[in-house]
């Protein structure tokens, strides 16, 4: 993996937990994580104008994609209702990379160094210590509805990762491949919100458009990183760098909201560079 795309998939995770982070801070999470995602939607509208669709080949790639996001959406309120920051999001972000680098290795085939599974398992281990201090019982993952839509959310992480690397390097527009995806991404939440109460929707939005664009530009920006990651590096190691998301929420979280324990953060974040020093050998 060149420099390069390692500082950029390291600034996508920052945006990705930054973006997290404004929707647990949101009064109404429900409401702001839809809006977030309608004015994706808008921003992708606009995109498409100038990069043109992706290949035909990667339709099916974006449909089913679009599909896994509709739930993941869905859960992802249900998790910061409910739950911390840094709970909600280790264990959603954590457990996925995991699922991708056994299938990629196991399924795709794809060839990694030794380096490359030391970097991993480092990365998996600051993740799992961040866990661990998160300042609840991990058994709360088990009992809570906001845990086990977190638990659940990993799963559909790591399958519209793998969805996702695949269909964007058959796109041959990455661009257009990621605009078209965030442009379907919140059609589903939009319609049963407006069916719900298109009055509360609309008021919402009237209030709250400017934060809304601020969390669609940082999610927009740092999934598409991602994906164009994907094409210059093995997919697994590109999901498992991008988990050092983790350590910025963890930061974020008990710097900005005074969740958990910072010490063992740090312990993480130690671990979790250390990964991706190997992943860059």
């Amino acid at each position: 993996m060149s420099t390069g795309v390692l500082l950029a998939v390291l600034a996508a995770a920052l945006m990705h937990a930054s973006w997290n982070a404004i929707i647990r801070g949101a009064p109404d999470k429900r409401q702001y994580t839809i809006l977030l995602h309608a004015c994706a939607a808008l921003l992708a509208a606009v995109g498409l104008c100038f990069t043109g669709l992706p290949s035909l080949a990667s339709a099916p790639y974006i449909a089913t994609s679009a599909v896994i996001h509709w739930v993941y959406i869905a859960l992802l309120m249900r998790i910061y209702e409910g739950g911390q920051l840094a709970v909600g999001y280790v264990a959603m972000r954590g457990l996925a990379p995991l699922l991708v680098f056994l299938f990629s290795v196991g399924v795709l085939h794809e060839a990694l160094p030794l380096t490359a599974w030391l970097g991993v398992a480092s990365i998996l281990g600051g993740v799992l210590t961040i866990a661990l201090f998160s300042g609840q019982p991990l058994a709360l993952l088990l009992r809570h509805p906001s845990g086990r839509a977190a638990l659940l959310n990993a799963g559909l992480i790591a399958s519209y990762t793998l969805v996702d690397g695949q269909g964007v390097r058959l796109s041959g527009n990455p661009l257009g491949y990621v605009f078209t995806l965030v442009l379907l991404d919140p059609l589903l939440a939009l319609t049963q919100q407006w069916r719900r109460d298109p009055q509360v929707l609309m008021r919402y939005a009237r209030e709250h458009w400017k934060l809304g664009f601020i969390g669609a530009g940082i999610s927009t920006a740092g999934y598409g990183i991602v994906l164009w990651a994907m094409t210059q590096a093995p997919v697994a190691l590109v999901a498992a760098l991008r988990e050092s998301s983790v350590v910025f929420a963890v930061l974020i979280g008990g710097l900005w909201f005074k969740e958990g324990r910072l010490r063992p953060g740090l312990l993480a974040a130690g671990m979790v560079l250390g990964g991706v020093a190997l992943i860059r050998l």
